[in-house]
């Protein structure tokens, strides 16, 4: 699901480069990143289950 959100979130983000002001490109760009960073991290820590 958040991943989804994330999506729309970089939708949102390059409609906004496109058509919208900068200002608010510039803090869906930051937004942007910081959501995909904590998505990131949420992934990389993680423990992997061994199964051998």
């Amino acid at each position: 699901m958040y991943l989804g959100l994330l999506f729309l979130l970089l939708t949102a983000t390059l409609a906004s480069a496109a058509y919208g002001p900068p200002r608010w490109t510039v803090g869906l760009t930051v937004v942007s990143f910081v959501a995909a960073g904590l998505v990131y991290f949420h992934h990389a820590s993680d423990s992997l289950p061994l199964s051998f």
